[in-house]
């Protein structure tokens, strides 16, 4: 199986509709930097796992994240 990592911080409030979502932790950060950083909760590190580029797509275009077949965390 594959992984996917990713660095994620939720927006906590309705102003801005879009998470920061980044590559790396830096670039994270980096991008709160622009934004108002207090309306974003902490920068955490995801994984997903998945089994081939189908497995991944399913997790990127579904609701709810797939099939629910990989472990996102």
């Amino acid at each position: 199986m594959a992984k996917l990592v990713y660095w994620y911080a939720e927006c906590l409030d309705d102003a801005d509709a879009y998470s920061v979502i980044a590559k790396t932790k830096k670039a994270a950060l980096a991008e709160l930097a622009n934004r108002n950083a207090e309306r974003f909760g902490e920068v955490e590190k995801r994984t997903i796992t998945y089994r081939d580029a189908f497995d991944l797509f399913d997790w990127c275009t579904s609701e709810g994240g797939g099939r629910g077949c990989g472990a996102a965390s």
